[in-house]
């Protein structure tokens, strides 16, 4: 850092953290502000509050239903504050909502593990009881439930209850990320095996289409080719830009009559990154008609039929509907900024 940053650079960051403090005040769920703010905290090094407005931040796209970035901005706090509990439970409680209780017994596991190292047994059987109680298949947690040494009092008091969570129903979920990281291991052993080397062209198996193939075809073996397999499957597809894959995947999860909303909405939008802007639209106008589609999951579906309006060159289109958001829902996203740019102010 310069000697002028060391002069005055804090003084302007001050400034900044103030001004965004103060707005935050009128407008306190303002996605915007906040993401502003967390980052100017993080560059100012203040962990503590960086870490809370990213919480925070999550909250609200969890409550707007963007599973996905509050899923990343969990795990942001995580990173640069892991010694909190908050994000940990806010993480592993998204996750049980959405179904994926494998995911969700990680993180309780992880938390409980961290409190253990820091001495609070109590708390750490707690979360270990938690994540045994998800997931019972996980031998690890069940060795370790039992493991703790806590005091004999602790024992037989009821275990503290945590805020409310819906309730899920419980599933075997396919751990489609330890197939991923073991599989290409396994891949080259088998194609050492059927192809020993003799200087010879031996078959790839370890390509991205190689290893989704064969984990699908273990997996329908398996028995569970079910919609949260094949939901997560399309995400994984979405991730390495085999976007066809994944809206075949979604497509069947719709067949399936699970996680409609979440698929309508997750193949609307590979539809139009694939270039299918009629099919993008009818599928994210069905999902408007959805039961559990909230008013605040309709005006993010709103926002996705707006963005495939302006990517198929439809602006007039695209400026109603971010208009008709705007009235409702003024910090919206960045709705405010697409109405200047397609109103030709930026």
């Amino acid at each position: 850092m310069s000697l002028f940053d060391k002069l005055f650079g804090r003084s302007k960051l001050s400034k900044e953290i103030s001004a965004c403090e103060s707005a935050l005040e009128k407008r306190p769920n303002d996605p915007v502000i906040l993401k502003k703010l967390g980052d100017l905290y993080l560059k100012a090094e203040d962990m503590k509050n960086a870490s809370e407005v990213y919480v925070r931040l999550g909250e609200v796209y969890t409550t707007r239903g963007f599973y996905p970035k509050a899923v990343a901005l969990y795990k942001q706090a995580i990173k640069i504050n892991a010694s909190w509990e908050e994000p940990y439970v806010k993480l592993a409680e998204l996750y049980q909502m959405q179904g994926f209780i494998r995911e969700a017994a990680t993180q309780y596991m992880r938390l409980s593990e961290m409190l253990a190292k820091s001495g609070d047994s109590l708390e750490a059987t707690m979360y270990m009881q938690k994540a045994a109680e998800l997931d019972p298949a996980i031998t690890q947690v069940s060795r370790q439930v039992h493991s703790f040494k806590v005091k004999e009092k602790a024992m037989v008091e009821p275990v503290p209850g945590s805020s409310p969570r819906p309730q899920v129903e419980r599933t075997d979920f396919y751990d489609l990320t330890k197939e991923l990281e073991g599989h290409f291991d396994s891949a080259l052993e088998a194609a050492a095996q059927d192809h020993p080397t003799d200087g010879g062209e031996v078959e790839d198996t370890t390509g991205v289409e190689s290893v989704f193939k064969a984990i699908e075809e273990n997996a329908a073996r398996e028995g569970k080719d079910d919609p949260l397999f094949l939901y997560n499957m399309g995400l994984a597809y979405r991730e390495t830009g085999l976007l066809e894959d994944a809206a075949d995947s979604f497509r069947k999860v719709l067949l399936l009559g699970e996680k409609l909303l979440d698929a309508h909405i997750m193949l609307g939008i590979t539809y139009r990154e694939l270039g299918l802007f009629s099919e993008s639209l009818d599928t994210l106008k069905q999902s408007l008609a959805l039961e559990e589609a909230s008013q605040e999951m309709k005006m993010g579906i709103l926002y996705e039929i707006a963005q495939t309006y302006k990517a198929m060159g439809d602006n007039e289109n695209a400026l109603s509907i971010f208009r008709e958001i705007q009235k409702d829902h003024r910090d919206f996203k960045d709705v405010e900024l697409e109405i200047i740019r397609l109103a030709g102010g930026g």
